[in-house]
């Protein structure tokens, strides 16, 4: 299994790093969150100085290689990755959660801190996007684990390379 960094760098989805990878992964999942490039490139503009068209082209580049599908279906393999991005000297977990099968992203979600309520919000909001139970790949992230078996989920434990 592979972090969430190491996805967007294997997927070679930028070529140029004229702005940071982590504040790329970071404008990417508020992105997802909040669904507005104008508001993005403004919240990213704390960190560093980005231009709405180029947050839409870090989107589409992502998309490209990595479709975004947030609609329910049945899935099998969901593997959920958490990433700590820093900016600005201050710590951004980045949650991910991938449909194995269908190599698609379900969700991906930024957060002030890391910790077992955290990851079970995270994890219940992937669920609302499948219509059964599916089996998890994780790390041996204590929150992770923790927050699958209080919802009573499968998991399989995978090391990250």
């Amino acid at each position: 299994m592979i972090k969430v960094e190491e996805i967007v760098k294997e997927l070679k989805v930028f070529e140029r790093n004229k702005v940071p990878l982590e504040i790329k992964i970071l404008g990417i999942a508020i992105y997802i969150q909040i669904s507005s490039v104008r508001k993005t490139a403004k919240i990213l503009s704390e960190f560093h100085p980005v231009s709405k068209s180029a947050v839409h082209k870090w989107i589409k580049k992502f998309e490209e290689r990595l479709p975004i599908v947030a609609e329910k279906k049945p899935r099998k393999l969901i593997a959920i990755d958490e990433t700590v991005v820093k900016a600005n000297g201050e710590k951004y977990y980045v949650y991910a959660a991938i449909d194995v099968e269908r190599n698609e992203l379900i969700l991906m979600k930024v957060y002030p801190s890391r910790n077992y309520l955290t990851t079970k919000l995270f994890i219940a909001e992937v669920l609302k996007y499948c219509e059964n139970k599916p089996k998890f790949v994780v790390d041996k992230a204590p929150w992770l684990k923790r927050a699958l078996e209080s919802l009573r989920l499968d998991y399989e434990h995978q090391s990250f390379r």
